[in-house]
């Protein structure tokens, strides 16, 4: 390949593949009240806000709450145990929420009342079924032979499941069931996606009929409902859009055919080749590949007014204008823009330019507006299929320790800031547990659980060296494991300060090829060594010193916005994840505040092994 087209072609891979992940929606999320019990019919005793709750995580189906108000929490006793349903009903839905599961509880939400997204305490769970966390529970016919009466259960493509006592986040798209005027359905609910902690669980999946325990008769509109009965749960940060506008149109849209080399969309004083009308944008009109551009111009009818969501995806050069005005200027691939726009007619006008041959012709154009799901303007064979996309390439687990360098692209916690890592290191064990490190700086900045790592940006064509985690991923931090403080007060740093201050060292593989890290830091040796325990529901961290640690040396543990002591010599960060340190330790972790957040530390003076465990 042309090495002047190699960049336009690795920016084509990166926005092709992820083009369709985009979601753009010009309806701003509405938040359920949570600070008491209003936006909800009439319930039991055993639900309530709080203002703080937290797992006993040595009890079954226990919570510790705190007065206040903002989070839903469900405790049910013998006699308390009442379902939860909103006042508000939907028909088609976005719903964002958090939940907290207790130790061995079992729950669920009902869409529509009628159709069950499993909720449970499936933490370590190797091969999750259809009950288990982020399922779809089976439906259920009494009439048929024993045994046989459950089907139509879908089982989460993997377990994304964090431990009790750790706030999870799940999103869900959802289409109602059709009806037509005499009531009789035309189409059966429909469930676009469900993520769980980040991980796509189902995907455009059909519901026939309601769930067991959602009734037996569906209908397009019905409240959420929370089941109550079965375990201690906590909800807080619910969101939700709803959806019912009409489908836009593209009226009176004509076209023009150019033949031309130039990319950047200059059409006046050209003659057109052919121009006409059309029902709907399409690239096929072209009929060729290379030397060509199209204007489409027409009339989009707004019924709303508001904030309306365009991406522009063009397979070479495109640009949108909405009355007269550019949207998205003459640029490459995927491109997005929001505008604020009254009901009524507007102007659109869309160009398409294409020079080189070596790849598809694509011209797509999407909108998201009040009320309006992220619907296409262009015809379905304008954009090339996901078949034309780079394939997969997975690295998997394998019955031994799996290691593989590579570069990391890096979000960590909270707003920081995203990087390239490029000295970074993946390990995925058998038991499906997986970290990655920073071999310049011992950082252990990200860990995560089922799958090991998507390798096609590394190894698809020439690459760009990076690999992506799958699976539900923790992010931690990418600073330096071991730091030099002036005083208790002083700032951790960020990167390792000077050169001399950090030697990386290399890894050896022990006879079970588990690696070991080695460096050298402040006048010492260190050996760092990560093991899955319990199965791979936890990461144990062992970090042997050799030398005198220098005053001041610290080692920190964990860092967050709110640390939490628990029993056990247990600290929840975030009450994203845990650091549970051994019954009897050398030393005494300080915890510390610092702006912004808090931090768990322990003074490396006169200390020869940090250990503990990283549970999530």
């Amino acid at each position: 390949m042309n090495k002047s087209l190699l960049l336009p072609f690795l920016i084509f891979v990166v926005f092709f593949s992820t083009f369709r992940e985009a979601e753009l929606h010009g309806q701003e999320f509405s938040n359920l009240p949570t600070d008491g019990l209003s936006a909800f019919l009439p319930t039991g005793k055993n639900w309530s806000s709080v203002g703080g709750v937290a797992a006993v995580l040595d009890k079954d189906d226990t919570f510790r709450t705190e007065k206040g108000t903002g989070i839903l929490v469900n405790q049910p006793t013998e006699k308390q145990r009442a379902n939860l349903a909103t006042v508000m009903e939907h028909g088609d839905i976005d719903l964002e929420l958090e939940f907290m599961m207790s130790r061995h509880s079992n729950s669920g939400i009902y869409l529509q009342g009628r159709y069950e997204l499993q909720l449970l305490d499936s933490w370590g769970v190797q091969h999750p079924g259809f009950g288990d966390c982020g399922g779809i529970y089976e439906r259920w016919d009494d009439s048929l032979p024993e045994g046989k009466q459950g089907y139509q259960g879908y089982a989460p493509r993997m377990n994304a499941c964090r431990a009790p006592g750790l706030w999870q986040k799940l999103e869900v798209s959802f289409q109602a069931p059709r009806f037509d005027s005499y009531g009789h359905k035309t189409a059966n609910a429909r469930l676009f996606y469900v993520k769980l902690n980040g991980v796509l669980l189902h995907e455009n999946l059909e519901l026939t009929g309601p769930t067991r325990g959602g009734g037996t008769t569906e209908g397009p509109l019905g409240p959420l409902l929370i089941q109550g009965d079965h375990g201690a749960i906590a909800f807080r940060n619910i969101r939700y859009r709803t959806f019912g506008a009409a489908p836009l149109k593209l009226e009176k849209l004509r076209y023009e055919l150019y033949e031309t080399r130039e990319d950047n969309l200059q059409l006046e004083g050209l003659s057109p080749k052919r121009a006409g009308e059309s029902p709907l944008l399409t690239q096929e009109i072209a009929r060729a590949n290379e030397g060509f551009a199209l204007r489409f111009r027409g009339e989009l009818l707004l019924t709303a007014a508001g904030r309306y969501d365009f991406s522009l995806n063009a397979f070479g050069w495109g640009s949108l204008a909405i009355n007269g005005q550019p949207l998205l200027g003459p640029g490459r691939n995927m491109r997005a823009q929001s505008i604020t726009l009254p009901a009524g007619s507007h102007q659109l006008e869309v160009r398409y330019a294409k020079q080189e041959s070596w790849y598809a012709n694509g011209l797509g154009l999407f909108v998201a507006g009040p009320g309006l799901r992220r619907q296409a303007l262009h015809a379905e064979g304008s954009l090339p299929p996901d078949s034309q996309a780079a394939n997969p390439i997975y690295a998997h687990f394998q019955p031994e320790p799996a290691v593989l360098r590579s570069f990391i692209d890096f979000q960590g916690p909270a707003d920081s800031t995203a990087h390239r890592i490029p000295h970074a290191i993946s390990v995925g064990f058998p038991e499906r547990v997986s970290y990655s490190y920073n071999l310049q700086s011992g950082a252990l900045f990200q860990v995560w659980k089922s799958g090991f790592l998507d390798v096609t940006p590394m190894w698809h064509s020439r690459g760009d060296g990076s690999a992506r985690p799958m699976g539900s991923v923790l992010p931690l931090q990418d600073a330096p494991a071991l730091a030099l403080l002036p005083s208790a007060l002083a700032p951790w740093p960020l990167e390792v300060e000077a050169p001399a201050h950090f030697r990386p060292g290399g890894y050896r593989l022990d006879e079970k090829r588990q690696p070991t890290f080695y460096y050298e830091a402040y006048n010492m040796k260190a050996a760092d060594q990560l093991t899955p325990a319990e199965g791979g529901k936890l990461l144990e961290r062992k970090i042997e010193l050799l030398g005198e640690a220098p005053p001041g040396l610290y080692f920190r543990l964990a860092a967050g916005q709110k640390i939490d002591k628990m029993p056990n010599n247990t600290y929840a960060v975030d009450q994203r994840y845990y650091i549970k340190l051994p019954e009897k330790v050398a030393f005494s972790p300080i915890l510390r505040d610092v702006q912004g957040g808090q931090e768990l530390l322990v003074l490396l003076e006169g200390i020869q092994v940090v250990a503990y465990q990283l549970v999530w």
